[in-house]
């Protein structure tokens, strides 16, 4: 009676002991991309770029070089000539998952993903000059850049 009265308590601890354990997983905070991580080397598409027979106007984020990488490319992308400028990223105020924002004086460009990673919007904003304000809006593209 004694060892069966051990056995249990014995294994009422071990039962306790587990059950009571803290898991590290829970105490983990789970960490999400930057938008520059996130959507480094995606190319996106302008949606009111002319036909695609006619040219294509497409930019890139790039994370290494924090830089954005805009390519005017003729003939829709297909053979002809592109013309391609980077420019840098700086004055980065916001770079969450799906929204990247640089502003510097009263100017200020929001970039926002949506639709589940398919769609940019561009807002430009310029609180001395509203007349300056620009939305623009690109959808994920397979073309690519072909800036060399």
């Amino acid at each position: 009676m004694i060892k069966k009265t051990v056995l249990l308590n014995l294994l009422f601890m071990v039962v306790f002991a587990f059950g009571c354990s803290s898991n590290e997983d829970d105490n983990e905070t789970i960490e999400t991309q930057t938008f520059l991580e996130k959507y480094d080397g995606v190319v996106w598409l302008e949606d009111s770029t002319d036909s695609l027979d006619t040219y294509a106007y497409l930019i890139q984020f790039l994370n290494t070089s924090k830089s954005l990488v805009s390519n005017e490319m003729s003939d829709g992308g297909t053979s002809g000539p592109s013309n391609c400028d980077t420019e840098s990223l700086p004055y980065i105020t916001e770079n969450t998952e799906d929204t990247f924002v640089q502003s510097i004086g009263t100017e200020s460009r929001t970039y926002t993903v949506t639709n589940l990673g398919k769609s940019l919007r561009v807002k430009s904003v310029d609180t001395s000059d509203p007349s300056l304000d620009e939305i623009s809006n690109y959808s994920r593209s397979s073309l690519s850049m072909d800036c060399n």
